[in-house]
């Protein structure tokens, strides 16, 4: 009993309020105080206001919670929509620009879409879209793309560029069959340039924070700063030759910021970016690649890999679904040893944290400037140490991560911890966020048959 009581005194005084934006801890001499914490919650309505500063109010508004099971599961195509637009396109093959193979032209680009209904704004993304080409404008909803100040989106030769749809969340999905090879045309059509103090605008820098001492994110070989526009494509899990693997090094920026460049030599184009042999040059701001799909059948999906970038990029909206078909696939079905693909329900599942409105509470280091504001995509930024060397038994007890230099035993760290601002945001060894999203819906419902 004498144990139990000790333990639950204990866990009353140590008590972590992590997520918003306090906790609780003792310091060197055992007295309780208050430690600031930096890891940000979805909005979930009023909630308790933890800040120890004299006048605080007793409570702060987090923004609408986010209620479960309001909407409808986005599935393939238009006719999957759910009450939100949401949906995931299926990409239209064009099957005579070159005969051996399926080809697509795709293009990344940054776009806002409600991903719940209780959630203030669409959110900001930045992911993939297929391009009108005269091989699909017969089936092409002809929707012209633009930059997020509204501006038109232009090619090379100054031509407005239209979508076969409009960008979808996860989408387009791309559909191939064993031993018939895809080819993608990819350009880049992210905004150009930097975050411009004049105008507020973040321009091509990303809307989440990027830590810049990751290699390949940070200068390059002159001394300027890689920009955050990079984009490259990866097929996972697919049987790429080296060339179109999309490895780290074989990014691509939008047509114009060479021009935007110190050294226009340098910084442009990653080191390793080779286009595809038997294709068309496709120019600055565009790379081509080769999928021979020498397997078997499989759902994989294709995202971006650009060094320093990759996990911030694909947390923010770049990747889609690449299903690949095969004949013992089909006879399985035809058997009805599984089902058709009538019968089967695309899943992505994924878990996303949305900035609140009280962030400036939950997360003082979030930078809604240049990142993302109430109801865009929250994500740490800041390392927040499972030690701490001022309190009572040295820990934290709203740490996430070890520290070496205050571990045991110590592992010597010649730079200081980095604080999570904008320009010193840290990346973590992992994060959970708290929100699950399916097919790039929060808490989507779906009512199915009861048969099996």
């Amino acid at each position: 009993m004498a144990v139990a009581a000790a333990i639950a005194a204990q866990g009353v005084v140590q008590l972590a309020h992590a997520g918003a934006g306090w906790g609780d801890n003792l310091d060197f001499n055992g007295r309780p105080i208050k430690v600031p914490t930096f890891y940000a919650n979805s909005p979930t309505g009023l909630r308790t206001n933890y800040d120890p500063t004299p006048g605080a109010t007793a409570q702060v508004d987090s923004g609408t919670a986010l209620r479960k099971f309001v909407d409808g599961l986005p599935g393939l195509t238009a006719a999957g929509a759910n009450n939100l637009g949401q949906y995931l396109p299926l990409a239209v093959a064009d099957t005579t620009s070159f005969v051996d193979s399926d080809y697509y032209e795709l293009a990344v680009v940054e776009y806002g879409e409600k991903m719940h209904s209780d959630l203030p704004k669409p959110t900001t993304l930045r992911g993939y879209v297929q391009i009108e080409t005269p091989a699909n404008a017969a089936v092409s909803k002809h929707f012209p793309l633009a930059y997020p100040d509204g501006s038109p989106i232009l090619d090379a030769a100054g031509n407005q560029v239209y979508a076969v749809d409009k960008p979808h969340y996860l989408g387009p999905v791309v559909l191939a069959s064993k031993g018939r090879a895809v080819r993608f045309k990819f350009s880049n059509y992210l905004p150009k340039g930097g975050f411009d103090p004049l105008t507020g605008r973040r321009n091509g820098d990303l809307f989440l924070p990027v830590d810049t001492t990751l290699l390949g994110a940070a200068r390059d070989p002159v001394g300027d700063m890689y920009p955050q526009n990079r984009a490259t494509i990866h097929l996972h899990g697919g049987d790429a030759p080296w060339i179109s693997d999309g490895t780290p090094y074989q990014w691509i920026t939008p047509y114009g910021e060479r021009k935007l460049a110190a050294d226009p030599a340098t910084w442009w184009i990653g080191a390793s970016t080779r286009n595809v042999p038997d294709m068309p040059d496709p120019g600055e701001g565009a790379q081509t690649f080769y999928y021979p799909n020498n397997q078997s059948a499989r759902l994989m999906f294709y995202h971006d890999h650009a060094s320093g970038l990759t996990r911030v990029n694909v947390y923010g909206g770049e990747a889609a679904g690449y299903v690949l078909l095969d004949n013992t696939e089909a006879k399985l079905i035809a058997k009805g040893v599984i089902p058709p693909i009538s019968d089967m329900i695309p899943l992505v599942i994924q878990d996303k944290t949305f900035v609140p409105k009280d962030i400036v509470q939950q997360d003082a280091r979030w930078d809604t400037a240049r990142w993302g504001d109430y109801g865009d995509l929250w994500f740490p930024h800041v390392y927040e140490t499972n030690q701490d060397p001022n309190s009572f038994d040295g820990t934290n007890p709203v740490g996430r991560w070890d520290y070496g230099p205050w571990f045991w035993p110590i592992f010597p760290a010649p730079e200081g911890l980095p604080t999570g601002v904008f320009g010193d945001a840290s990346t973590t060894p992992e994060a959970f966020m708290d929100t699950p999203v399916v097919n790039g819906t929060a808490y989507p419902t779906l009512s199915v048959q009861p048969k099996a």
